[in-house]
């Protein structure tokens, strides 16, 4: 009784300090990611983006999406980021993507005074042992 107790105790042990699934991962990367809009973190939001990123829809590079974070937290105080329905669909050992729905909010205040819904589309590249963001593309559905 006590070395199946033993045994059981050790076996939750290992399954907790296992690494995370890739689709698991990468939807870390993404909550982690609207997160750090929330905390105004731009470091931690650009962190999953690869040397090599490029965003489809407004022609940008990794320097470009930091320029345009730079504008959005002036602009705004606070910055929230709501992402839902997300797919992620492996390929092969070192490709992925994740398809979502996100709403943006920003403001100054506790009320937001903009916002807007977007479909996004990105992909992904396994890099060593953790997945990178390498592409993105993203359509406005509502909102101004």
């Amino acid at each position: 009784m006590r070395r199946s107790l033993l045994a059981v105790v050790l076996l939750i042990t290992l399954a907790a300090c296992a690494r995370p699934d890739d689709e698991t991962r990468i939807r870390q990367h993404l909550d982690a990611m609207s997160a750090a809009l929330a905390d105004g973190h731009r470091r931690a939001f650009m962190a999953p983006l690869a040397e090599d990123f490029a965003a489809e829809t407004w022609d940008l590079d990794r320097a470009g999406v930091q320029l345009l974070l730079v504008r959005e937290f002036r602009q705004h105080q606070r910055i929230r980021a709501r992402v839902f329905d997300i797919d992620v669909e492996l390929f092969e050992d070192d490709r992925a993507t994740a398809s979502f729905q996100a709403v943006l909010t920003g403001g100054s205040g506790l009320l937001p005074e903009q916002g807007s819904w977007y479909r996004v589309s990105t992909g992904w590249r396994r890099s060593d042992t953790d997945w990178e963001l390498i592409q993105a593309r993203w359509e406005r559905v509502a909102g101004r």
